[in-house]
């Protein structure tokens, strides 16, 4: 049914996972949600020692929210709040246009307040917010294997986040140094806090915490608090330094800095001020859970499992006020266990009065930490997953278009039947096309191009930036310069205020772009449809002569590809939610990249020949610019060097391929694939791409200048091949062909080789 309230989930901390979940279980109607996350892998806190340990990967020890948030039918915002404005219901985004909310929950998390000791910013490695101190930690690990390396590792806090990390790193750091080829017993391990061990747990377990350091030999520090660090030590209150090479910082969080311009209740530490119902103080409609809020009469630490606790409590609460009722008061219980990982696989547990220790905790441990990631790792399958045919799910993007065999036919019937269709003033230099290239008198010559797709992601914003960004690389192939466009946008039925929102984040994104290009956005034109969908008019002008063809290959040419292949691959994937959150964001953030810089470079290198690959995927692009050269010709492929997202070849394995790829695949008999796998080949090959990069024939002579040109402008660029004179089949065939071999074998005198060792 259509949208008449959005909700926005901001942060994709432990309560708003369960809140996914449960949206995605059992859909809130009429209830539009958005998640806006800084980080798109979110990390489970109470499973992070267990990964410095060594116990767990990374994947093992996060909730993919690219995943959940598709299973919870919700958009996802790569992004980072930083301001509300209750009066207006407006979500304030670094970057971005402020985000209408009817409802709105906050779960973001904490920061570090390293201000309070002197030097902690420069010298410190802070453990919140956890989200960033996994690539920290592997930094620090990388670090310390090697020639060097920091020995004397210090953490600062001694409650349980500090207690944990400490044995967490000394189990890893002394299980690894063998192979390293380390002495352990080089490492020297000290915690250090102003309080004593686990100050918040009960005598016993804080007795068994002692027991646990004593015996792993961690030098504990109690009563003296950290006020300074340097390069080389951690000055004490009392004035005693001590020595640490890597000084990691559990204690003195706080909240983002911008809830002190919301204007919402806060308490005297800055953390959003919450009533039982979970509802901010004087907000009916504004949530806060975790450890970024503090519920008034039941103070807590900050702590994961909390906040897990607060999930069912706040989805159910949400789902009255998307249904105007009033939100019910939790209230958590007075005694909990908990669980304390002591490095190896031994535990401390404690709950009330009691705690214990043992292998059997970590085993407990173990079981409830895994059983809670299965939640939102082992998400039921949507409808298409395991589908076999194009039928069952159909890709948008640029993979929505029309295959390369019926859009030729129909053209051929419409200049049968009528040709004139075609002509009239100014007709087009160029015949089928991306882009018309018109002459309409002295001066330069036009160049007009269309793109109209569905959303591929479905965040309006982005989908602005992605299809500005891919209409716009019609004009910058031909050699030309953007200078206006016009704006195609289908939207959804929804509530008119979330229709206008809509509407301002996609042109938004679209002006964003095309603002980078100097272009101005000079009308368009909306309507009502099933789906998110936009596209846009492109017009332009290239100097006479200057206009660069998809024709003019020559043997010897050096082809270029500018961008990774595979977005088809990477969506569909996404589609079936076998996609991972990084792959996604990689393939996002290239198809938002513009090929202006690529194309600046590649027009003052004299590039003979140049097109974008997009819907038809490289191969049927590469075969259109053999069949406009002067052949036959054979354009060689390496399929090592073709360069590839993250994840494509693993999606591949898995069986994952765009509803497109039949009819890209029809022209396969004109692609010879060297190897076993030529079905795998082919589906990268032909894979469609939306917004991808530019494919250019180089001059042999200039091809290793142009790749270095390409690097300095920040152009990931690869030569993936080379055009040689027509083979036996292409010239019985009179027709050019393309050959992919496992790696590039140069002819003669070209710069092929060089480049691909490069």
């Amino acid at each position: 049914m259509p949208a008449r309230r959005r909700l926005i989930l901001v942060g994709g901390g432990h309560a708003h996972v369960v809140v996914l979940k449960s949206l995605g279980m059992t859909p809130e109607p009429g209830l539009d949600v958005t998640l806006i996350a800084k980080e798109l892998d979110a990390p489970y806190s109470g499973m992070l020692p267990g990964h410095v340990a060594g116990h767990y990967d990374l994947d093992a020890c996060h909730i993919d929210l690219v995943r959940l948030a598709h299973f919870a039918g919700a958009r996802l915002v790569h992004g980072e709040a930083d301001g509300i404005d209750s009066q207006r219901r407006d979500l304030h985004i670094a970057g971005r246009p402020p985000l209408r909310y009817d409802l709105l929950s906050i779960d973001t998390g904490i920061t570090p307040a390293l201000d309070s000791i002197r030097g902690a910013t420069e010298h410190a490695i802070p453990v919140k917010p956890v989200s960033s101190f996994a690539p920290r930690w592997r930094a620090l690990e990388a670090r310390a294997f090697s020639i060097g390396g920091p020995r004397r590792i210090t953490v600062v806090g001694t409650g349980a986040a500090g207690f944990e990390l400490v044995l967490a790193i000394r189990h890893r750091l002394l299980e690894a140094a063998p192979s390293a080829g380390i002495d352990g017993r080089s490492f020297q391990f000290t915690l250090i806090g102003s309080g004593r061990v686990l100050p918040t747990h009960n005598a016993r377990a804080q007795r068994l915490g002692e027991q646990a350091l004593a015996e792993a030999g961690v030098a504990v520090i109690t009563g003296d608090a950290a006020i300074a660090v340097t390069e080389r030590a951690v000055v004490l209150a009392s004035g005693r330094e001590v020595a640490s090479d890597a000084t990691l910082i559990t204690t003195k969080a706080q909240p983002p800095d911008w809830f002190a311009g919301t204007g919402l209740a806060i308490d005297d530490r800055g953390f959003l001020s919450v009533r039982p119902t979970l509802q901010v103080v004087g907000e009916d409609d504004i949530f806060a859970v975790g450890d970024c809020a503090s519920v008034i009469g039941y103070p807590r630490e900050k702590a994961g499992v909390f906040a897990v606790r607060q999930g069912p409590p706040l989805a159910e609460n949400i789902r009255l006020r998307a249904r105007g009722m009033a939100a019910k008061p939790f209230r958590p219980q007075s005694q909990f266990l908990t669980l304390l990982s002591c490095g190896g696989r031994q535990a401390i547990a404690a709950r009330g009065p009691f705690a214990m220790a043992g292998a059997w905790a970590w085993t407990l441990k173990d079981r409830i930490d895994r059983g809670f990631m299965r939640r939102f790792q082992d998400l039921p399958s949507p409808m298409v997953a395991g589908a076999e045919n194009a039928d069952a799910m159909h890709c948008a993007g640029c993979a929505a278009k029309v295959g390369p065999v019926p859009l030729s036919r129909a053209l051929d019937r419409i200049e049968a039947l009528a040709p004139e269709a075609i002509a009239g003033r100014g007709a087009s230099l160029l015949r089928r096309d991306d882009v018309a290239v018109l002459d309409l008198g002295p001066g330069p010559l036009r160049l007009e191009t269309i793109d109209h797709f569905p959303a591929i992601w479905p965040e309006p914003y982005l989908l602005g930036e992605i299809v500005a960004a891919h209409a716009i690389s019609d004009v910058l192939a031909k050699g030309g310069r953007p200078d206006h466009a016009l704006a195609l946008v289908g939207l959804p039925p929804g509530a008119p205020h979330l229709v206008e929102d809509d509407l301002v984040q996609l042109l938004a994104g679209v002006t964003a772009v095309l603002r980078a290009h100097d272009v101005g956005l000079v009308g368009g034109h909306t309507g009502r449809g099933e789906a998110l969908a936009a596209g846009l008019f492109v017009s332009g002008s290239v100097e006479r002569g200057h206009v660069v063809a998809k024709g003019g290959l020559v043997q010897g040419d050096v082809l270029v590809l500018t961008k990774p292949l595979g977005s088809g691959i990477v969506f569909a994937g996404w589609m079936r939610r076998l996609a991972r959150a990084r792959e996604v964001s990689a393939a996002l953030a290239a198809m938002r990249a513009s090929n202006a810089a690529a194309a600046r470079v590649l027009l003052a290198s004299d590039v003979r020949a140049m097109t974008d690959v997009t819907g038809f995927g490289l191969a049927g692009h590469l075969i259109e610019m053999l069949d406009a050269s002067d052949g036959p010709l054979e354009a060689v492929l390496g399929l090592a060097q073709i360069p590839r997202y993250p994840g494509v070849d693993r999606l591949i394995a898995a069986g994952v391929r765009s509803s497109l790829l039949p009819d890209n695949a029809a022209l396969s008999p004109r692609v010879d694939v060297a190897g076993p796998d030529a079905e795998a080949t082919l589906a990268l090959v032909f894979d469609p791409q939306t917004s991808g990069g530019l494919l250019a024939s180089v001059p042999n002579d200039r091809a290793a200048q142009t790749l270095v040109a390409l690097k300095a402008a920040g152009i990931d660029a690869v030569a993936i091949g080379h055009v040689e004179a027509a083979s036996a089949p292409a010239l019985e065939t009179s027709r050019s062909r393309l050959r992919i071999v496992d790696a590039i074998r140069a002819p003669q005198g070209s710069a092929t080789r060089l480049i691909t060792a490069e």
